[in-house]
């Protein structure tokens, strides 16, 4: 049976981020802007329904008029963002496996828009929606056992319960192991995967479990670590600002008093979304790469053997 190495799909995720730091940067300023692009275009929103609420004398159907307006406004621009932070997941996704499994495709931070991130999509979608309903499918099915073991009483009824929720975690998190390979294997094998990346994770649900589990425990290291000296960095620019006329101004209109700081502070907003921009690129190297070369890894064993059998 076809094996593959945890330590070199780790030290591979490293490698890379080692290699193009360039283009992990990019990758997390990818996938930060959605998020900054909304609070730059919904905060101003927000800080005038809170205005107007507040504003004495008021005609209370014009008020509610206007928020109505600005309420609708903020969700068609809160759907345009979702779908656009969408496009952008798959196409960054993408460029992290694409640099993996096709490392001299480098031009462009191996980002694209294409056939590639089309199968990616289609794949992660599909996934998406079986684990649902797979989901709703356990969760019937535990509410039957539960109502089923009801009559037994206390506390035989309460362990039944929380047995039925500690063995859901670990169930689902198995089930994400074993389709882990699916989308990498699109991007390998340049088309729908499904059949390959399921044979390819056969007799490797356990290993990619742990990998899995490693990957999350190194990314809590790295956040803690990034977030430690952030809060340091933080506390010693945050000594000289006026935090009473601060906090006054939050009272009277948080959304608006949070624009004018983010705006008078605005080199060290931007230093800041620099840096949550390199850990988010590193953390998303770390959590898509490892897969994308276990599933290299794999295909580079399956295919000599599968030459040797004919």
């Amino acid at each position: 049976m076809a094996r593959f190495s945890i330590g070199t799909a780790i030290s591979e995720a490293f490698g890379l981020i080692r290699r193009r730091p360039l283009a992990t940067f990019v990758w997390g300023l990818l996938m930060l802007a959605p998020s900054v692009g909304s609070l730059a275009l919904i905060l101003p929103i927000l800080g005038g329904m809170i205005t107007a609420i507040a504003v004495e004398g008021a005609d209370p159907d014009q008020v509610q008029n206007a928020m109505m307006g600005d309420m609708m406004q903020m969700q068609g621009l809160s759907a345009l963002l979702n779908l656009g932070q969408l496009v952008v997941t798959v196409v960054v996704y993408t460029a992290v496996m694409r640099a993996v499994v096709r490392p001299r495709e480098t031009a462009f931070f191996s980002l694209r828009l294409g056939m590639d991130e089309l199968r990616v999509a289609v794949v992660g979608l599909a996934l998406v929606v079986g684990f649902y309903l797979l989901l709703l499918v356990v969760v019937l099915l535990g509410v039957g056992i539960g109502f089923a073991t009801w009559g037994l009483g206390e506390p035989y009824n309460w362990l039944t319960i929380l047995a039925l929720c500690l063995g859901l975690i670990p169930a689902i998190w198995l089930g994400a192991a074993r389709v882990s390979l699916m989308v990498p294997a699109s991007v390998l094998h340049r088309r729908l995967a499904f059949e390959e990346g399921w044979k390819l994770g056969r007799g490797q649900t356990c290993a990619l479990f742990g990998m899995m589990l490693l990957v999350i425990l190194i990314m809590l290291v790295v956040q803690a670590v990034v977030v430690g000296i952030g809060s340091a960095v933080f506390m010693a620019a945050a000594g000289g600002m006026d935090w009473s006329r601060i906090l006054a101004a939050i009272e009277e209109n948080p959304i608006g008093a949070l624009t004018v700081l983010f705006n008078a502070n605005w080199p060290w907003v931007t230093l800041a979304g620099l840096a949550v921009s390199v850990l988010y690129g590193v953390i998303l190297t770390l959590s898509i790469a490892p897969f994308a070369s276990a599933c290299r890894q794999l295909s580079a064993e399956v295919a000599p053997a599968a030459e040797e059998g004919h």
